[in-house]
Protein backbone atom coordinates (compact mmCIF):
# COMPACT_ATOMS: atom_id res chain seq x y z
CA UNK A 1 0.00 0.00 0.00
CA UNK A 2 1.22 3.54 -1.23
CA UNK A 3 1.22 6.57 1.48
CA UNK A 4 -0.70 8.30 -1.31
CA UNK A 5 -3.37 5.56 0.09
CA UNK A 6 -3.34 7.01 3.70
CA UNK A 7 -6.16 9.45 4.34
CA UNK A 8 -6.92 11.19 7.41
CA UNK A 9 -9.40 9.33 9.52
CA UNK A 10 -9.71 9.90 13.56
CA UNK A 11 -10.01 6.23 14.77
CA UNK A 12 -12.62 4.75 17.13
CA UNK A 13 -9.54 4.06 19.74
CA UNK A 14 -6.79 6.46 17.82
CA UNK A 15 -6.18 9.39 16.55
CA UNK A 16 -5.50 11.26 20.01
CA UNK A 17 -4.16 10.83 23.83
CA UNK A 18 -7.77 10.71 25.02
CA UNK A 19 -9.22 8.12 22.76
CA UNK A 20 -7.26 5.22 24.82
CA UNK A 21 -10.20 5.95 27.47
CA UNK A 22 -13.17 4.00 28.16
CA UNK A 23 -15.38 6.56 28.88
CA UNK A 24 -14.21 8.44 25.76
CA UNK A 25 -17.96 7.89 23.84
CA UNK A 26 -20.13 7.87 26.91
CA UNK A 27 -20.19 11.93 26.03
CA UNK A 28 -22.41 13.39 23.77
CA UNK A 29 -18.97 14.90 21.58
CA UNK A 30 -18.12 10.73 22.05
CA UNK A 31 -21.21 10.00 20.48
CA UNK A 32 -21.33 12.09 17.56
CA UNK A 33 -17.46 10.96 17.39
CA UNK A 34 -18.44 7.50 16.96
CA UNK A 35 -21.22 7.76 14.50
CA UNK A 36 -19.14 10.08 12.27
CA UNK A 37 -16.64 7.10 12.48
CA UNK A 38 -19.50 4.36 11.61
CA UNK A 39 -20.34 7.07 8.65
CA UNK A 40 -16.99 6.62 7.04
CA UNK A 41 -16.88 2.97 7.88
CA UNK A 42 -19.93 2.59 5.47
CA UNK A 43 -18.54 4.98 2.73
CA UNK A 44 -15.03 2.94 2.85
CA UNK A 45 -16.94 -0.50 2.61
CA UNK A 46 -16.41 -1.91 6.08
CA UNK A 47 -19.83 -1.82 7.45
CA UNK A 48 -20.70 -5.03 5.94
CA UNK A 49 -17.57 -6.94 5.80
CA UNK A 50 -17.69 -10.00 7.83
CA UNK A 51 -15.56 -10.66 10.44
CA UNK A 52 -14.93 -13.67 9.97
CA UNK A 53 -13.71 -13.04 6.17
CA UNK A 54 -11.71 -9.78 7.30
CA UNK A 55 -7.84 -9.33 7.34
CA UNK A 56 -6.41 -8.38 10.58
CA UNK A 57 -3.16 -7.31 11.68
CA UNK A 58 -2.48 -7.14 15.76
CA UNK A 59 -0.33 -4.37 16.58
CA UNK A 60 1.79 -3.31 19.48
CA UNK A 61 4.77 -0.13 20.54
CA UNK A 62 6.62 0.72 23.41
CA UNK A 63 7.67 3.82 23.84
CA UNK A 64 9.62 6.05 26.67
CA UNK A 65 6.15 6.77 28.54
CA UNK A 66 2.68 7.92 27.82
CA UNK A 67 2.73 11.43 26.81
CA UNK A 68 2.12 11.85 22.81
CA UNK A 69 3.81 15.37 23.37
CA UNK A 70 6.80 14.72 25.45
CA UNK A 71 7.36 10.77 24.84
CA UNK A 72 8.76 8.69 21.66
CA UNK A 73 8.22 5.16 20.66
CA UNK A 74 11.18 2.95 21.21
CA UNK A 75 9.64 -0.32 19.31
CA UNK A 76 6.37 -1.42 17.17
CA UNK A 77 5.53 -4.81 16.00
CA UNK A 78 2.49 -6.41 14.36
CA UNK A 79 1.34 -9.98 13.78
CA UNK A 80 -0.85 -10.83 11.04
CA UNK A 81 -4.07 -12.36 11.48
CA UNK A 82 -5.63 -15.12 10.92
CA UNK A 83 -2.68 -16.47 9.13
CA UNK A 84 -1.69 -18.84 12.56
CA UNK A 85 -0.52 -22.05 11.70
CA UNK A 86 -0.09 -24.47 15.12
CA UNK A 87 1.24 -21.34 16.94
CA UNK A 88 3.72 -20.23 14.70
CA UNK A 89 3.56 -16.67 13.17
CA UNK A 90 3.02 -16.65 9.56
CA UNK A 91 3.85 -13.34 9.23
CA UNK A 92 4.80 -10.56 11.39
CA UNK A 93 7.19 -6.84 11.22
CA UNK A 94 9.21 -5.96 14.42
CA UNK A 95 11.50 -3.26 14.56
CA UNK A 96 13.31 -0.88 17.48
CA UNK A 97 13.33 2.33 16.63
CA UNK A 98 16.34 4.38 16.82
CA UNK A 99 16.11 7.07 19.71
CA UNK A 100 15.93 10.71 18.98
CA UNK A 101 18.80 13.08 19.86
CA UNK A 102 18.13 14.59 23.82
CA UNK A 103 15.92 11.71 24.32
CA UNK A 104 16.90 8.84 27.30
CA UNK A 105 15.34 6.29 28.75
CA UNK A 106 14.49 5.66 31.82
CA UNK A 107 15.28 2.68 34.27
CA UNK A 108 12.03 2.16 34.87
CA UNK A 109 11.04 1.73 31.09
CA UNK A 110 14.26 -0.33 30.84
CA UNK A 111 13.71 -2.33 33.49
CA UNK A 112 9.87 -3.16 32.36
CA UNK A 113 10.43 -3.66 28.37
CA UNK A 114 14.01 -4.51 28.72
CA UNK A 115 14.72 -2.06 25.82
CA UNK A 116 17.93 0.05 26.48
CA UNK A 117 20.36 2.66 24.50
CA UNK A 118 22.13 -0.36 23.20
CA UNK A 119 18.88 -2.06 21.42
CA UNK A 120 18.02 1.93 19.88
CA UNK A 121 21.12 3.24 18.87
CA UNK A 122 21.71 1.69 15.65
CA UNK A 123 18.50 1.08 15.01
CA UNK A 124 16.08 2.15 12.06
CA UNK A 125 14.77 6.09 12.09
CA UNK A 126 10.82 6.80 12.65
CA UNK A 127 10.75 7.12 9.53
CA UNK A 128 11.76 4.10 7.90
CA UNK A 129 9.78 1.96 10.35
CA UNK A 130 6.91 3.91 10.26
CA UNK A 131 6.70 2.87 6.39
CA UNK A 132 7.15 -0.46 6.36
CA UNK A 133 4.85 -0.96 9.08
CA UNK A 134 2.41 0.53 7.17
CA UNK A 135 3.05 -1.04 3.82
CA UNK A 136 2.84 -4.43 6.25
CA UNK A 137 -0.86 -3.41 7.81
CA UNK A 138 -2.02 -2.88 4.16
CA UNK A 139 -5.41 -3.10 4.48
CA UNK A 140 -6.08 -5.03 7.41
CA UNK A 141 -8.30 -3.99 9.75
CA UNK A 142 -6.06 -3.53 13.48
CA UNK A 143 -6.48 -4.90 16.38
CA UNK A 144 -4.84 -3.94 19.42
CA UNK A 145 -5.21 -3.75 23.23
CA UNK A 146 -5.42 -0.49 25.05
CA UNK A 147 -5.34 0.49 21.01
CA UNK A 148 -5.57 4.55 22.33
CA UNK A 149 -2.29 3.77 23.15
CA UNK A 150 -0.49 2.50 20.52
CA UNK A 151 -2.26 4.24 17.50
CA UNK A 152 -1.99 7.38 19.44
CA UNK A 153 1.93 7.21 18.92
CA UNK A 154 1.89 5.52 15.62
CA UNK A 155 -0.70 8.24 14.17
CA UNK A 156 1.57 10.91 16.13
CA UNK A 157 4.65 10.05 14.59
CA UNK A 158 2.66 9.54 10.79
CA UNK A 159 1.34 12.95 11.57
CA UNK A 160 5.33 14.01 12.35
CA UNK A 161 6.80 12.56 9.44
CA UNK A 162 4.36 12.30 6.86
CA UNK A 163 1.77 14.41 7.56
CA UNK A 164 -1.18 12.49 7.71
CA UNK A 165 -2.70 9.60 9.61
CA UNK A 166 -3.98 5.09 9.13
CA UNK A 167 -6.82 4.89 7.55
CA UNK A 168 -8.06 1.37 8.77
CA UNK A 169 -10.64 0.80 11.33
CA UNK A 170 -8.89 -0.29 14.86
CA UNK A 171 -10.58 -2.88 17.51
CA UNK A 172 -9.56 -2.37 20.76
CA UNK A 173 -9.68 -6.08 22.40
CA UNK A 174 -10.37 -4.11 26.07
CA UNK A 175 -13.41 -2.82 24.38
CA UNK A 176 -14.93 -5.85 22.98
CA UNK A 177 -13.97 -7.69 26.38
CA UNK A 178 -16.39 -5.39 27.98
CA UNK A 179 -19.44 -6.14 26.03
CA UNK A 180 -18.29 -9.95 26.35
CA UNK A 181 -17.81 -10.26 30.09
CA UNK A 182 -18.40 -8.55 33.30
CA UNK A 183 -15.96 -6.34 33.81
CA UNK A 184 -16.71 -3.24 35.72
CA UNK A 185 -13.58 -1.43 34.17
CA UNK A 186 -11.03 -1.49 31.38
CA UNK A 187 -9.28 -5.08 31.44
CA UNK A 188 -5.62 -5.37 31.74
CA UNK A 189 -4.00 -7.63 29.12
CA UNK A 190 -3.03 -9.52 31.41
CA UNK A 191 -6.39 -10.23 33.27
CA UNK A 192 -7.54 -11.34 29.53
CA UNK A 193 -4.47 -13.98 29.04
CA UNK A 194 -5.47 -15.43 32.53
CA UNK A 195 -9.46 -15.48 31.45
CA UNK A 196 -8.45 -16.80 28.55
CA UNK A 197 -5.89 -19.61 29.51
CA UNK A 198 -3.32 -17.82 27.15
CA UNK A 199 0.57 -18.14 28.15
CA UNK A 200 2.37 -15.17 29.22
CA UNK A 201 5.42 -15.15 26.80
CA UNK A 202 7.97 -11.95 26.81
CA UNK A 203 5.65 -9.78 28.40
CA UNK A 204 6.09 -5.80 27.90
CA UNK A 205 8.08 -6.36 24.20
CA UNK A 206 6.34 -5.20 21.83
CA UNK A 207 6.17 -8.38 19.48
CA UNK A 208 5.43 -10.74 22.61
CA UNK A 209 2.42 -8.74 22.97
CA UNK A 210 1.31 -8.27 19.68
CA UNK A 211 1.54 -12.53 19.83
CA UNK A 212 -0.22 -12.81 22.74
CA UNK A 213 -2.84 -10.07 21.72
CA UNK A 214 -3.26 -12.25 18.84
CA UNK A 215 -4.75 -14.91 20.39
CA UNK A 216 -6.69 -13.01 22.47
CA UNK A 217 -8.52 -11.86 19.47
CA UNK A 218 -9.15 -15.19 18.17
CA UNK A 219 -10.85 -16.43 21.27
CA UNK A 220 -12.86 -12.95 21.03
CA UNK A 221 -13.54 -13.36 17.48
CA UNK A 222 -14.86 -16.85 18.27
CA UNK A 223 -17.22 -15.77 20.89
CA UNK A 224 -18.57 -13.16 18.73
CA UNK A 225 -19.68 -14.78 16.18
CA UNK A 226 -21.30 -17.49 18.22
CA UNK A 227 -23.51 -14.27 19.81
CA UNK A 228 -23.95 -14.15 15.94
CA UNK A 229 -21.64 -10.64 15.39
CA UNK A 230 -21.06 -11.52 12.51
CA UNK A 231 -20.09 -7.49 10.61
CA UNK A 232 -17.60 -5.05 11.45
CA UNK A 233 -20.69 -2.95 11.69
CA UNK A 234 -22.82 -4.69 13.72
CA UNK A 235 -19.44 -4.54 16.30
CA UNK A 236 -19.29 -1.22 16.25
CA UNK A 237 -23.67 -0.93 16.23
CA UNK A 238 -23.04 -2.96 20.16
CA UNK A 239 -20.51 -0.02 21.09
CA UNK A 240 -23.01 2.77 20.38
CA UNK A 241 -25.90 0.90 22.12
CA UNK A 242 -23.94 0.09 25.32
CA UNK A 243 -22.07 3.75 25.38
CA UNK A 244 -25.45 5.37 24.87
CA UNK A 245 -27.07 3.27 27.93
CA UNK A 246 -24.50 4.56 30.01
CA UNK A 247 -25.69 8.41 28.60
CA UNK A 248 -29.17 7.71 29.57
Amino acid sequence: MGFERIRVWRHLFGGSSDYGRVDQFETFQGQVELRNMIHAMREQGYFEKKLKDLQYVVIDTESTGFSLQLDVLLSVAAVAFPQIDDHQVASHYCSFIKLQQGMDISDTVQELTGITRKHVENAPSLVDVLQQLVVFIDDRVVVAHHAGHDMGFLNAGLRKTWGMELTVPVIDTGEVALHLHEFHKYPTLDMLLHLYDIAVLERHTALGDAWMTTLVWQKQLELLLKENVETLGSLWEIFIRERQKKLN
